[in-house]
């Protein structure tokens, strides 16, 4: 038997393929640390917007302050 492919090659393949789909199964299924990564980037992620919302307001209401000046 030559790297599994004489005898019972049939059978290798099938143990093979069915265990590419289980390790492609588990690496697509967050793991314990990889949820809890992904709930800091999504906390991160919220904090980050609403830092974008403030500052996009505070450069509206420069704007404004500045027209009034102008005009």
């Amino acid at each position: 038997m030559v790297g599994g492919w004489v005898g019972d090659s049939g059978g290798w393949f099938m143990d093979n393929v069915v265990s590419l789909q289980l390790a492609r199964e588990r690496a697509l299924q967050p793991s314990g640390s990889n949820q809890r990564f992904l709930e800091r980037l999504k906390a991160e992620n919220a904090q980050l917007r609403s830092s974008v919302v403030e500052l996009m307001l505070q450069i509206q209401a420069l704007r404004d302050r500045a027209e009034t000046l102008t005009a």
